[in-house]
Formats: structure tokens, C-alpha cells, sequence
């Protein structure tokens, strides 16, 4: 993805995962009941938006990659390592 972002002149900016898919992307609450059967669609239980499943996730990765404006710690990275000596 970073040498795309290269291209495009963009900024790669890493999103924890976490809820995306079951958090409204209108009013930010997260609910697992607003992804009836993990189906195609969305419907907040909340406020009662309604959109395609991957696009709300997609509007909600955005607008998290938008509020954090630096870098992400995500425990779940991997960090790179050195590789092992070879004999």
C-alpha cells in the first residue's frame, strides 16, 4: 500500500479494525445487532441508517484515519524484525 500512496501522493494512515464493520458510520455507535446474520447490509439500531455493509465500513475506516491526523499504535501490528543470522 505505501508505494501506492507514493504514487497517488497520499498518506497511509493505519486503523485499528476493531468494530469497524458494526460501527454506524452517521452517528459512531457500535452495535453487533446493526449487522443482522453478518449479511451485505447495515441498519444502525440506533439511528437507523441504512447502507451497504463494506461501504459504512469504509466510511467509518476513513473517517478514523481522518481523526487521528499522526501515527496509529495498534497493539496488533506486527512489528518488523530483524532477520535470524544464517550459518
Amino acid at each position: 500500500m505505501s508505494y501506492k500512496c507514493e504514487i497517488y501522493g497520499s498518506e497511509l494512515r493505519p486503523v485499528p479494525p476493531f468494530h469497524t464493520s458494526q460501527t454506524c458510520a452517521k452517528c459512531g455507535r457500535a452495535d453487533p445487532e446493526s449487522r443482522p446474520g453478518c449479511g451485505r447490509s447495515f441498519t444502525c439500531v440506533n439511528c437507523g441508517h441504512e447502507d451497504d455493509a463494506d461501504h459504512n465500513a469504509s466510511v467509518e475506516i476513513e473517517a478514523r484515519a481522518r481523526r487521528t491526523g499522526g501515527s496509529v499504535t495498534n497493539s496488533t501490528r506486527r512489528r518488523p524484525t530483524a532477520p535470524s543470522p544464517v550459518s
